[in-house]
């Protein structure tokens, strides 16, 4: 079987069908299974090939340029055929949750299920290792509907340091210093755990490496992620749904606080793509 018809086979199976035992994923200190993702800059004609995606993370961008090399024309356009289609299923399946809440923990099940290929790399992260904690998060406004409540609920969070990471621009200087304890995100533990786990953001939860997670605070550490092509595209999908925000969690998070009254996918802070460098459960999906 060719490579191209075998990872389609991947990108459309249909919902509630089991995995194919191979993962459509790659870390860099494994032989990949599959395509090789890469962190690379995207090219333009790789863009233009993402053009129906409105949003496309830039690991998603970096992957199809880096294809876009060392494909024919003819498989190239195969592979874009194959991400279109799995785009239009995980859009089509968003849609059919509320925004707001119920959408997030959607969005949440199902990262959790493409993520789940991964099982057989050594990861190498743990409870407790907490660098990626002090890395820019973004979230969709969604998501920042469900940390607005869990706050609300009674969670308490330093709402100081939440404040001041909401004044920083995007990518400031200031979350490049690694470790640094004023990039905490305020739901992080004292004992370096996520204690919102099962609400944890999908930027969260598909952020893997296979490297030493002394590397994750180490300045200039050479970090190996782990990159799901799938989880790339579901997130592209959430982030491009029609009137979608996308942001750092601090400034979504003190912004849906201060608009508890606003519809869920009201614009309330400035938007974003997805940070290079980075299961709720109370909504069943099917697929």
């Amino acid at each position: 079987m060719h490579w191209v018809d075998w990872a389609c086979g991947l990108l459309i199976d249909e919902p509630g069908q089991k995995r194919p035992s191979r993962t459509f994923a790659y870390s860099s200190t494994t032989k990949p299974t599959s395509i090789p993702m890469t962190n690379a800059s995207a090219g333009t004609q790789a863009h233009d090939a993402l053009a129906f995606i409105a949003k496309p993370t830039p690991q998603l961008r970096a992957t199809i340029a880096a294809q876009e090399s060392l494909l024919s024309s003819t498989d190239f356009a195969g592979l874009i055929g194959c991400i279109r289609s799995a785009f239009d299923k995980f859009t089509a399946k968003l849609l059919e949750f509320a925004p707001g809440i119920e959408r997030a923990s959607a969005l949440h099940e199902m990262m959790d299920r493409e993520i789940g290929v991964v099982a057989s790399l050594p990861l190498s992260c743990r409870m407790g290792c907490s660098g990626c904690c002090h890395y820019e998060v973004e979230i969709t406004q969604d998501e920042a509907e469900s940390l607005r409540e869990i706050v609300q609920n009674g969670f308490p969070i330093d709402r100081q340091r939440l404040y001041e990471q909401s004044t920083r621009e995007r990518q400031d200087a200031a979350w490049g210093r690694l470790g640094n304890p004023a990039n905490r995100c305020v739901f992080l533990g004292n004992a370096g755990a996520c204690q919102i786990y099962e609400q944890r953001p999908a930027i969260c939860r598909k952020h893997l490496v296979t490297s030493s997670p002394s590397l994750c605070t180490t300045q200039g550490g050479a970090v190996l992620p782990v990159q799901v092509i799938l989880a790339e595209i579901l997130l592209s999908a959430a982030t491009s749904l029609e009137g979608a925000t996308f942001g750092s969690l601090p400034k979504m998070l003190r912004a849906a606080l201060q608009n508890e009254n606003a519809e869920p996918g009201a614009d309330v802070s400035a938007g974003g793509h997805a940070v290079p460098s980075i299961s709720g459960g109370r909504v069943r999906v099917s697929g």
